[in-house]
């Protein structure tokens, strides 16, 4: 049984408070749902698929890369990479370091019903809206705002980015 523990997160009141307020699977839910919501609407409804949820915590909480990525998605990613290769230090181990919360926030959200597990293995938005407009955000900092303008921005640039097995190849990882 403890084998199986370090693959569950530990209790709310366990956690240290910078992880615990960092990494909310409320808010990490709502960063993945805007990129899925954006990356929809860029594919023409097309799903997400699943494997590229685990991309979104890593790059948009770490304020490096969420601040290096290209200002429009006229820039393509596998030549932004190419001028950003710094910004794949250490993306692997990040990703898997982020996994547990990523796992955490993807069954808040469909358990919310933020997010929708689709019959053909991607993500959808699901029927419970989550709105991040600025009415409804008065307690976002003005970093958290920027996380999920970042969000959606992600969404949009992987949805042009071509399949999910070039950019988890582009990023350095791999289902």
């Amino acid at each position: 049984m403890p084998e199986l523990q370090r693959y569950f997160m530990q209790p709310w009141a366990n956690r240290p408070v910078e992880e615990a307020n960092l990494f909310n699977p409320a808010f990490s839910a709502t960063l993945m749902t805007k990129t899925v919501g954006d990356f929809t609407k860029k594919a023409g409804g097309r799903q997400m698929p699943f494997a590229l949820v685990f991309l979104v915590l890593p790059i948009i909480m770490h304020r490096g890369t969420r601040e290096a990525l290209p200002g429009s998605t006229v820039t393509a990613l596998l030549p932004w990479l190419q001028e950003n290769r710094e910004q794949l230090v250490d993306f692997p181990a990040r990703v898997r370091r982020l996994k547990p919360f990523s796992q955490e926030a993807v069954m808040f959200g469909v358990g919310y019903g933020a997010l929708v597990l689709a019959d053909g293995g991607g993500l959808l938005v699901g029927r419970k809206k989550v709105s991040t407009t600025e009415k409804k955000t008065d307690l976002f900092t003005l970093e958290a705002r920027e996380c999920v303008d970042r969000a959606a921005f992600l969404g949009r640039w992987l949805a042009a980015a071509g399949t999910a097995a070039t950019i988890l190849a582009a990023w350095g990882v791999s289902p």
